[in-house]
């Protein structure tokens, strides 16, 4: 659905692509990573009681997960991504093992547009809980690909997840 912010005026008519994006580590940027996906979910249940339609009741509140994010970089980005978070560097250092550090993760895309807001994904907490080495032939560069685990990801200030739940004492 076409709204405000959609027919902005653009320079030289640009649209987001993969160099419209940016990729930080604790606010430090990133000029390592070659790839980031994500996916959330919120598993709800709908409700059945004696309605004599046989239509549900409603639903349940539901559980938020992010089964799955990867991010892939450049073998020696990944290598200082691992030594910030080993040493201590994160705001939860590991403490000697990358994968107990505790940071936060932001992909965000932009362009020269007038008026445009940028496109923001924030994931936090983050921990890496897998390393994968990709050494394929066919391609010159070689890259680390991490499994992230993170409790939340909000994009743009909204989220999947129920942010008035989380309110009630």
């Amino acid at each position: 659905m076409p709204g405000p912010l959609v027919d902005l005026v653009r320079v030289n008519n640009t649209r987001y692509s993969w160099t419209s994006t940016s990729f930080r580590f604790d606010m430090q940027r990133s000029r390592g990573v070659v790839a980031a996906n994500w996916e959330q979910k919120r598993e709800r249940k709908m409700v059945y009681g004696g309605n004599q339609s046989g239509t549900p009741l409603g639903w349940t509140a539901g559980k938020y997960t992010v089964p799955s994010f990867t991010i892939r970089m450049l073998k020696e980005w990944a290598n200082n991504l691992t030594d910030y978070l080993t040493i201590g560097g994160s705001i939860n250092p590991g403490n000697g093992s990358f994968g107990d550090a505790e940071w936060v993760f932001t992909a965000q895309c932009v362009e020269p547009v007038l008026g445009a807001i940028p496109l923001i994904m924030i994931a936090q907490p983050c921990c890496i809980v897998g390393k994968k080495e990709v050494h394929e032939e066919g391609i010159d560069e070689l890259v680390t690909e991490f499994e992230i685990a993170t409790m939340a990801i909000t994009e743009n200030n909204k989220r999947l997840w129920s942010a008035v739940r989380e309110l009630i004492p």
